[in-house]
């Protein structure tokens, strides 16, 4: 089982069927608050914010719910999981998926909580993207899988200055 580096959590492929599962289950838990389904999308360099608002505009996402640096979470659906069909929470976590590119974040009315998704070997809390586990990810004799200090040699080459330099009180002149 895959776990994240940072945080420790684990490091799952989220489908729609298993976020509607985990947002049925927290709106529960949390009151039935109203939601909103978000995509984020990053702003390039080579862009300015306005012209990719244009663009989504033109694609018929005219909400942004919030800017955090270069990055817009753009409102793919706003719902009350207790009153919502499953078909449409579904298909707004479908189409948030593929124009967020793999990731979803659900925000809850009235906090800052952020429920973050993803479909990929992916940590959305941390944003850190994980590959997929090969066998030659576990071989020393892969450059993959080699120790990145000993580069799988069993051996970190290096100078030890306590050889070079055995008393460090005297100058080059004084011996």
């Amino acid at each position: 089982r895959l776990s994240c580096r940072k945080c420790a959590r684990p490091v799952r492929r989220d489908s729609p069927e298993s976020i509607f599962a985990e947002m049925t289950a927290r709106a529960k838990s949390a009151g039935d608050p109203r939601l909103s389904i978000t995509f984020p999308i990053d702003v390039p360099k080579n862009f300015t914010e306005a012209e990719i608002l244009q663009h989504l505009e033109a694609q018929g996402y005219a909400r942004v719910h919030s800017r955090k640096g270069s990055r817009l979470d753009v409102v793919q659906d706003r719902i009350r999981m207790g009153s919502a069909e499953k078909a449409r929470v579904v298909e707004a976590i479908e189409a948030a998926l593929r124009v967020g590119m793999g990731r979803v974040n659900v925000f809850v009315e009235d906090s800052a909580a952020a429920w973050r998704f993803s479909n990929d070997l992916h940590c959305p809390d941390c944003d850190i993207a994980y590959r997929e586990p090969t066998p030659s990810a576990f071989s020393f004799n892969s450059p993959l899988g080699a120790c990145e200090a000993c580069k799988g040699f069993g051996r970190i080459v290096g100078v030890d200055y306590g050889l070079v330099i055995p008393d460090e009180g005297k100058t080059l002149r004084g011996g």
